[in-house]
């Protein structure tokens, strides 16, 4: 696992621990979506706001509306992504939704359905027998990056490839910077890092064709 991966998945174990910890009783259903919205879940996952990608009140062919429905980028290694959320009130037992969040997860084809009340978190996978639980209950409070680990890859925004993508190009930049004498003047203003990064890509291209023609 690189570095980048493993900064990922500690941002969303601490986010859980953060919405945890201000969860209140009292708290309406509302009030913990706000939550999860103010304390950045969303974004710790790839969601940069709401939008084409992450659709608050979502109105079903059955013109019932979901909490939030989020579709991540597809690859090689997956289709797009659907992922239906359904929020509760802390005092509510989330058991006894699970046939509500089954039945949405249903109508649009979701891969993946989340039920939680703000201090306590369900995973479930839609497969060929009808929805399912993936994971034991996640208590946000005490989450680890053993319970966020588990998150990551069915909830997130990018797909497989460009998240492993992305933290080798986060590898390779930290091993490029190594490499950049002290007397060379880089101020890195945007300016220079974009010129940077286009003659960068192009000798990389350029020696990787070669090294894979001569492999």
């Amino acid at each position: 696992m690189t570095e980048s991966e493993v900064e990922q998945i500690d941002v969303l174990a601490h986010t859980l621990n953060d919405i945890g910890s201000r969860i209140k009783r009292e708290h309406s259903e509302r009030e913990v979506e706000l939550i999860f919205l103010n304390q950045g879940f969303f974004q710790s996952l790839g969601f940069e706001h709401v939008g084409n990608h992450l659709r608050s009140e979502f109105t079903l062919p059955s013109q019932k509306k979901v909490d939030f429905v989020t579709s991540g980028k597809s690859d090689n290694y997956r289709d797009s992504q659907t992922v239906v959320y359904e929020f509760k009130s802390p005092d509510k037992s989330l058991i006894k939704y699970q046939s509500q969040l089954f039945d949405y997860m249903n109508e649009i084809s979701a891969n993946y359905g989340v039920l939680t009340n703000g201090t306590r978190m369900r995973l479930y996978s839609n497969s060929p027998k009808g929805p399912e639980s993936v994971y034991t209950p996640i208590e946000l409070e005490s989450a680890d990056v053993d319970d966020a680990s588990v998150l990551i890859t069915p909830l997130s925004y990018l797909s497989i490839e460009e998240r492993n993508l992305r933290s080798d190009a986060a590898y390779a930049a930290e091993e490029v910077l190594k490499t950049i004498p002290p007397k060379v003047q880089i101020d890195y203003t945007e300016e220079q890092l974009n010129i940077f990064a286009k003659h960068f890509s192009k000798f990389l291209r350029d020696k990787y064709q070669r090294k894979r023609e001569h492999s």
